[in-house]
């Protein structure tokens, strides 16, 4: 019997905030307009992170081009991020505010928008995610490379998505864990495990990183948990006492959501014993 108690993830997803009825259309405005409201920043502050992490493994892999694979990429954020210059505050500005170079919906002009402000051309980029038309924005505009849209949860990807897949150097996550579970991760690192890609993941609280960290040192790989950075605002007072409750049946410190008003992600980062950092090194 599958377990759905307030500890399971099925249980925090009855209490977290749902934003499901913004993700999977066709352009991405309501769902920016959404995390906007609740202040959602974690992918500005995972992108320095990510940033070290691949200068890092550039350095010891001797590799210039990185393949990254982005699990829950929905729209492209991580990738739009990781490939300009840009803040989360300037994408949420070009998307939401009416004259906004993003504002229309026309794909020629949101891809030129991207091209002209491109630094990441040594990123190949492909985005996993089971919300087909986030997915296909974020291939159309070109911030991802390639998309993976089965449900890995349940389904083992198809033979070009397993192509697709293979060659990674370093899989990332910022808001996927829960939703995608070692189920997900150990597909994707199957497919991919000739290259012993890295994995840098952010877990929002109350999530847990364990059962993904045991699947991978299956795979030889050694997990880290590094920092904490704010993921958004609680939505409600409910959500918060929700959470916080969950999170104190886990054995999760709750200083920092009690007293902030917002929720934080734990960094993961998985990688061979050998390449791991040194802990006095944060990312």
């Amino acid at each position: 019997m599958t377990k759905t108690g307030p500890s399971s993830p099925d249980g925090i997803r009855m209490v977290k905030h749902d934003f499901s009825a913004s993700y999977n259309r066709d352009w991405p405005h309501s769902y920016l307009k959404a995390h906007l409201a609740l202040d959602y920043i974690i992918p500005d502050r995972a992108k320095p992170v990510f940033l070290s992490i691949f200068d890092r493994y550039r350095s010891l892999r001797q590799k210039d081009r990185l393949k990254i694979i982005d699990i829950g990429c929905s729209y492209g954020i991580n990738a739009a991020l990781l490939r300009t210059d840009m803040s989360l505050d300037d994408l949420y500005a070009a998307y939401a505010a009416e004259d906004g170079p993003l504002a229309g919906r026309r794909s020629v002009d949101h891809r030129a928008f991207f091209e002209s402000r491109s630094v990441g051309a040594d990123l190949h980029i492909v985005g996993v995610d089971p919300s087909e038309r986030a997915a296909r924005y974020a291939r159309s505009v070109g911030l991802v490379d390639a998309i993976v849209t089965t449900d890995l949860e349940h389904t083992e990807p198809t033979v070009p998505e397993k192509r697709a897949l293979e060659g990674a150097d370093i899989i990332i996550s910022t808001g996927s864990v829960g939703y995608a579970t070692e189920r997900t991760f150990a597909r994707i690192y199957a497919a991919a495990r000739i290259s012993r890609p890295w994995v840098a993941a952010f877990v929002m609280h109350p999530y847990s990183y364990t059962d993904i960290a045991t699947m991978l040192a299956s795979h030889g790989l050694q997990s880290r948990e590094v920092l904490a950075a704010r993921q958004r605002r609680f939505s409600t007072a409910s959500e918060q006492h929700g959470l916080l409750e969950v999170m104190q049946e886990r054995g999760f410190e709750t200083r920092l959501e009690r007293t902030t008003g917002y929720i934080y992600a734990s960094f993961h980062l998985s990688a061979l014993p050998d390449e791991m950092p040194d802990q006095r090194h944060r990312p």
